[in-house]
């Protein structure tokens, strides 16, 4: 190998062994900061995945407490006259929309009071629909798209002689506000699959 003119000096010898010794500790100093890194970010994810599972965890008690709730408020109509045993009653029909609208929708309905029963009549596209299939229901904001309200397992009814999802809400979930609602179908892995959406808005209550 040819010798280096100038390398067999002691100085010139020490500064590389200086700079390979720094360059030794940055390594070091940067191997420590990527297992520091690597460890917080599995720890995030294990804080994200435990985050996810408490929401969902109080998604799924919420959508008990509801259903309970406008189980007990359509048996106490029923015992009071107002509901019929067909399920006559306040409804609200809506149609499937092509594309949302750039500004929320004009009210549909007045602020029911917080025990009223409302029957939601959500028309699917696409005529017929197996009854087999399953279908999940999201009421959320217009504004924010958050989710205030859902339901799963729904099998298709017919409305007016169109294939339709029927399901029921209590006033204490529709407050004053522009909404939306997704409908999915419930595929054969359980994830779903948005068939169609809607939209309305709920008005002040008139002043007495």
């Amino acid at each position: 190998m040819r010798r280096v003119p100038g390398f067999e000096r002691p100085l010139l010898q020490w500064v590389f062994v200086a700079l390979a010794l720094m360059l030794a500790a940055i390594t070091a100093t940067e191997a420590i900061a990527l297992r520091r890194l690597r460890r917080a970010i599995e720890e995030l994810r294990a804080a994200d995945l435990n985050a996810r599972l408490d929401r969902e965890q109080m998604e799924r008690r919420l959508s008990r407490e509801q259903s309970a709730r406008e189980s007990f408020v359509l048996e106490v109509e029923r015992l009071r006259g107002s509901v019929s045993p067909t399920g006559a009653g306040t409804t609200l029909t809506l149609s499937p929309l092509r594309a949302r609208d750039a500004t929320p929708p004009d009210a549909t309905v007045i602020a029911p009071a917080p025990a009223q029963s409302i029957q939601l009549r959500l028309l699917l596209p696409g005529g017929r629909h197996e009854p087999s299939t399953r279908f999940a229901v999201s009421v959320r904001s217009w504004s924010s798209g958050r989710s205030i309200w859902s339901r799963g397992e729904l099998a298709p009814s017919a409305v007016d002689g169109k294939a339709a999802i029927v399901a029921r809400v209590t006033g204490d979930v529709l407050a004053p506000g522009a909404y939306e609602i997704g409908v999915s179908e419930v595929t054969a892995d359980g994830n779903g699959r948005e068939v169609a959406f809607y939209e309305f808005a709920v008005g002040s209550p008139e002043p007495r």
